[in-house]
């Protein structure tokens, strides 16, 4: 676990989303800020236009959860995706392509159980 601060809220940076969810997935969030760990990582803070919850990724794709006080610790990207989207399907508005969320949920689950 690490601390982490807000670095820069300008300019966003879309790639380590778009390597993860896709091009289908990506309108279903926000780029919100770019967070600096104190080892010099970098993590890009996307948020969830349907669930408000947020995926913080590394250039590299590994997914991080914020804990309190600052404090960003790496989790499963499986884990950190059904978080994301918990509840999806009930709330609105909906990502704009609702079949490409199930898929991608749907891969990444299929790619841990082959692990």
């Amino acid at each position: 676990m690490q601390h982490g601060w807000v670095r820069q809220s300008e300019r966003p940076l879309w790639e380590p989303l778009i390597d993860v969810v896709g091009l289908d997935v990506v309108g279903a969030f926000m780029w919100m800020y770019e967070v600096e760990l104190e080892d010099g990582e970098e993590l890009h803070a996307y948020k969830s236009i349907a669930t408000r919850r947020y995926l913080h990724l590394a250039l590299d794709g590994r997914a991080f959860a914020y804990v309190p006080r600052r404090r960003y610790r790496p989790v499963a990207l499986l884990d950190a995706l059904e978080e994301v989207f918990d509840g999806w399907e009930r709330l609105q508005p909906q990502p704009p392509k609702p079949e490409a969320v199930t898929a991608l949920l749907a891969r990444h689950r299929a790619q841990a159980l082959a692990r």
